[in-house]
């Protein structure tokens, strides 16, 4: 283990093809980030991917969102016979702090079918606008559909397997449509498209992703030479300025690589003011 500044060597290297297995438009999100790690983002859409998982609920997700990105990149690189493949996933909720407030999470997988590894990257925050709603009356399925962002993000009306469900409304005049035939079957149930294509707001944290995800693999082992270099664990023991006491303030992040398990860390902070020392101010 060694002590020094955050200063890794970046990769630099002629354009190699990275495949991305999706039938949702990202690669406009994450070609412009990825072609700076030295990759050019190439789509196949012969494969269904919301057979993995759907947001609507016709196909339940298998395993995690970690399981479900691996297994696209993997898909993608096997399907198109390249060495590289890039996978995709995304998931939303309440926030993980006091689940008031909606929250997107968007996971990117990089997976080398050569030797058999992977690199992922997680842009997560309130930046989405996932929502649902039940309601009865067009003026309320209006108002939703507004706070959305329709026309230009999408609207999902009803459930699979029920009367006027749609995930495809893309004008006013076909969503009031809709709506009203759906009503018949009673209330109406209304949820945001959370699909990449209808929704700009997803797509702009699937490109904050994909960037961070280039960072990571500019970044090389200064042992094993191999990229992504950057799995980070924080490390706390700040001191305190006043009466020389251990805290619990982050002091350092341990980087470790994922290839050799090489370790180095990187101080943050060797001291902290006595308003954070658990002695000083208990």
């Amino acid at each position: 283990m060694v002590n020094r500044a955050d200063t890794w060597r970046v990769k630099h290297t002629t354009m190699h093809t990275l495949t991305l297995l999706t039938r949702h438009a990202k690669q406009a999100a994450v070609q412009a980030p990825l072609e700076r790690a030295g990759f050019q983002v190439v789509t196949i859409n012969d494969f269904d991917t919301d057979t993995l998982g759907s947001f609507t609920g016709e196909t339940a997700r298998a395993g995690s969102q970690l399981d479900a990105a691996t297994t696209k990149a993997k898909m993608a690189a096997e399907r198109s016979g390249s060495r590289y493949g890039l996978g995709s996933e995304g998931s939303f909720g309440p926030d993980p702090y006091v689940g008031l407030t909606p929250w997107g999470c968007e996971l990117l997988v990089w997976w080398d079918a050569v030797d058999a590894r992977s690199v992922f990257a997680v842009a997560q925050g309130p930046q989405t606008n996932y929502a649902q709603t039940t309601i009865s009356r067009w003026e309320d399925a209006r108002a939703f559909a507004v706070e959305a962002g329709f026309e230009s993000h999408g609207v999902i009306i009803g459930k699979p397997g029920v009367a006027g469900f749609s995930k495809e409304c893309d004008s006013w005049p076909a969503f009031e449509r809709q709506f009203y035939e759906a009503l018949r079957g009673g209330p109406v149930w209304l949820e945001t498209d959370m699909r990449a294509h209808r929704n700009p707001t997803r797509m702009a944290m699937i490109g904050q992703c994909a960037a961070e995800l280039s960072r990571k693999l500019q970044c090389l082992c200064p042992a094993c030479n191999q990229q992504g270099f950057g799995m980070e664990t924080p490390l706390v023991g700040a001191v305190c300025q006043t009466c020389g006491t251990p805290t619990l303030a982050v002091r350092a992040k341990r980087v470790q690589c994922g290839v050799c398990n090489y370790i180095e860390e990187v101080v943050l902070q060797a001291t902290v003011p006595a308003a954070r020392c658990e002695v000083c101010n208990p």
